[in-house]
């Protein structure tokens, strides 16, 4: 009897033991003991993919073989308050419901700029300036792609530039506007170029030419009124102003001057290198002559 409970207490020990042996087992496969964390590589900044979008300050290309568009402006002094800015626009749609979506060739819409702070969208050809600052105040208006990307041709911005002077409070003088100056090629947009007949890097002989624009100015009007000239981008074209006044005719943008007498005519040729929307006018008296669309 003795021997049988001595066995019997043994097999409950033995038991026991291995009972206590499999309850470590399964704490330790339920993760009760510490994790090592895996190392995990954390990924690059920057490295998310913007392909698909263009920088706003990334101009776009006009497509080899597009029609090359053009904006001209005129800025205007409003009788109530203001001012009135009108941009016309060529070989280009706006087109206000296609706004912050991808490019098409061809369309888009206009960002007005004064003194470089973006000021506006423009949807339209009119606009109003509510106030300017005084003294001079650069009005600037470019082509903006759907995707609000400026439009481009050879790296150049498709825009239209004036100056316009605003007098100081208790000041008379009269407001001055420097209107319908050509897209920002690196020429200034504010009268300040050469004298008369100082040669120009676009001069080109006469001979060259093959088109001729012709004005005649009889008691500071322009015969048969101001037209709108469709010059092809490279060629040669000739200006022939006759004027029963003495003045000095002046190509915004190429910035030519030439005088023009009553007894002489302005007669020269240039080569008509940059394209856009350009403004032929008297000097003196700014009397606008013809607008010549270079595309």
């Amino acid at each position: 009897m003795t021997c049988a409970v001595t066995r019997l207490l043994a097999a409950v020990l033995t038991l026991a033991v291995v009972a206590s042996a499999c309850g470590d087992s399964d704490d330790s496969s339920s993760g009760s003991a510490p994790a090592v964390a895996e190392p995990v590589a954390a990924e690059p900044t920057g490295s998310h993919d913007h392909g698909e979008h263009h920088s706003h300050d990334t101009p776009i290309e006009v497509g080899e073989g597009l029609a090359v568009p053009a904006v001209t402006i005129r800025v205007q002094e409003d009788p109530a308050s203001g001012w009135n800015l009108r941009a016309d626009v060529s070989n280009f749609e706006i087109v206000p419901e296609n706004a912050s979506t991808a490019h098409i060739d061809g369309q888009g819409h206009m960002h007005l700029y004064i003194n470089g702070e973006k000021v506006s969208r423009l949807y339209g050809p009119w606009h109003h300036i509510d106030s300017l600052s005084p003294g001079e105040n650069l009005i600037r208006v470019e082509l903006s792609a759907n995707d609000h990307s400026p439009l481009a041709v050879n790296g150049r911005i498709i825009d239209d530039s004036a100056v316009v002077t605003v007098a100081a409070e208790g000041d008379s003088s009269d407001h001055d506007h420097d209107h319908g100056h050509d897209s920002d090629h690196g020429h200034d947009h504010d009268h300040e170029h050469g004298s008369a007949g100082e040669a120009t890097p676009w001069d080109a002989a006469l001979a060259d030419a093959v088109q001729t624009v012709a004005v005649d100015v009889v008691d500071g009007r322009v015969v048969g009124g101001t037209q709108r000239v469709s010059v092809e981008l490279g060629s040669v074209v000739a200006l022939l102003v006759t004027s029963d006044t003495d003045e000095e005719v002046h190509v915004h943008g190429y910035d030519i001057l030439r005088a023009v007498t009553g007894d002489q005519p302005a007669h020269f040729a240039f080569n008509a290198g940059i394209p856009g929307v350009f403004e032929v006018e008297l000097e003196g008296s700014g009397r606008l002559l013809r607008t010549l669309e270079v595309s």
